[in-house]
């Protein structure tokens, strides 16, 4: 309202060529998961910082940078990696509310016009697609965090 409205800074709907019109829907749907991203990012990494192979790695002369970045960041981000694939769900499902408010032409917006034009084949099309985009994101957040977490590694290779 400020930005758009109050001050003309920006433009409230359409999708033009401009780089502002993409400023204030990209606002509205990441800042919400944005500040809970950096919550977890920062619970996780103080988490993993207290850890004794952080203790031992710096007892081992290593630089700060190579302490934070390669042992703290892997352990740190489990969290983040692991809500990444529902966030993702929630910028799909988001997207129709702020496609819909920003006027902006997207599958989000036509699915809601298909809504409410009963066109049952755009509704059902499109809800295979979005809970396909939402399978294949939960999958790809399960693999990368078993890719970073050793232990979950060690476990899969176990059989448990």
């Amino acid at each position: 309202m400020v930005f758009g409205i109050g001050l003309e800074w920006l433009p409230v709907s359409g999708w033009g060529d401009l780089p502002g019109d993409k400023i204030l829907p990209a606002i509205t749907l990441g800042s919400g998961y944005a500040a809970f991203l950096a919550r977890l990012s920062r619970g996780g990494m103080l988490e993993v910082m207290s850890q004794d192979y952080i203790r031992t790695a710096r007892a081992k002369g290593l630089p700060e940078w190579v302490v934070v970045l390669k042992h703290g960041l892997r352990g740190g981000l489990i969290p983040v990696v692991a809500f990444l694939g529902p966030a993702f769900a929630g910028l799909l499902s988001g997207s129709f509310v702020v496609e819909t408010i920003f006027q902006i032409p997207g599958l989000g917006r036509f699915y809601v016009q298909a809504a409410f034009n009963r066109d049952y084949t755009m509704i059902l099309g499109t809800t295979v697609f979005f809970a396909a985009l939402i399978i294949l994101f939960n999958l790809l957040s399960d693999i990368i965090a078993v890719w970073i977490n050793p232990k979950l590694r060690h476990q899969i290779q176990e059989g448990r």
